[in-house]
């Protein structure tokens, strides 16, 4: 359990004296988990607070570095992220988990810093043969059996994201002027879908870094933010996982089986 806070330590050695195995799956996730021969050993969780910066040092002598209005938020995202979810890891392998399903990231404004929190269930493999690695996911457990059932396993959890700033001028301000109507802002409709194709880009690439064949995208955000005058910045976030392909199976449930008929044997 090497770098995770002692709290978290404590937490952990408490669920193996109890022997209780708690799980933050709903019902149809637990039941679908268990149809592929997994069973949850326990909840898991990673979190770091991090003093987070949206601007840093804008002018380069007597030039004005766009970069540097959005770039410095978008480390601090990253460096957040990466550190929640390798806790969030290093739970799961004390525990003797195989996976992480059902990962929840969120981002809280604690003041003056931020938390990134990622939390899900580990589960372990009901068989000799065993993943190789630890996967994760923030796929529901009824997906992650659907996934399996069709041929396809999680690799691993992916968050990225994509940042940039432009500067307005005369045109932005007529646009967006009280006497301007309904009418399209130019400079913004190009800052969004911008940011929001790098940010696609940049989970195709991570799909492919992870040694995946594919990737599902949960979801997706955006959010914009003035750090200084005349400047709009833009980050667009990507929520998703990277997939592998081991055998050709059937295609996949179209949804989770909620009602089972009862019928006498034989019929």
């Amino acid at each position: 359990m090497h770098g995770l806070p002692p709290a978290a330590v404590e937490r952990l050695n408490r669920a193996k004296r109890s022997g209780v195995r708690t799980s933050l799956l709903s019902a149809p996730s637990a039941a679908g988990i268990k149809a592929v021969g997994l069973e949850p050993v326990g909840e898991v969780m990673g979190c770091v607070v991090l003093s987070t910066v949206t601007t840093n040092r804008p002018f380069v002598g007597y030039r004005f570095n766009l970069d540097a209005c959005a770039t410095p938020y978008l480390q601090a995202l990253h460096t957040g992220y990466n550190t929640a979810l390798e806790r969030l890891r290093e739970e799961a392998r004390a525990l003797g988990a195989d996976g992480v399903v059902d990962i929840r990231l969120s981002l809280s404004s604690l003041g003056q810093a931020d938390e990134f929190l990622a939390m899900g269930t580990a589960v372990r493999a009901q068989s000799r043969t065993r993943p190789k690695s630890l996967f994760t996911t923030d796929l529901s457990g009824s997906d992650v059996a659907k996934l399996m059932l069709a041929g396809w396993v999680p690799v691993q959890v992916e968050w990225v994201g994509a940042a940039t700033a432009i500067r307005t001028g005369i045109g932005t301000q007529s646009q967006t002027s009280y006497y301007a109507g309904n009418m399209e802002v130019d400079s913004y409709t190009r800052l969004i879908n911008h940011v929001r194709a790098d940010a696609r880009t940049r989970f195709h690439d991570m799909v492919r870094k992870a040694g995946a064949e594919g990737g599902i995208v949960n979801r997706m955000s955006l959010s914009t933010w003035e750090p200084g005058e005349q400047i709009v910045a833009a980050l667009a976030s990507v929520y998703g996982t990277a997939i592998a392909q081991f055998h050709r199976g059937p295609a996949a449930p179209a949804r989770t089986l909620t009602v089972m008929p009862l019928r006498r044997q034989g019929e």
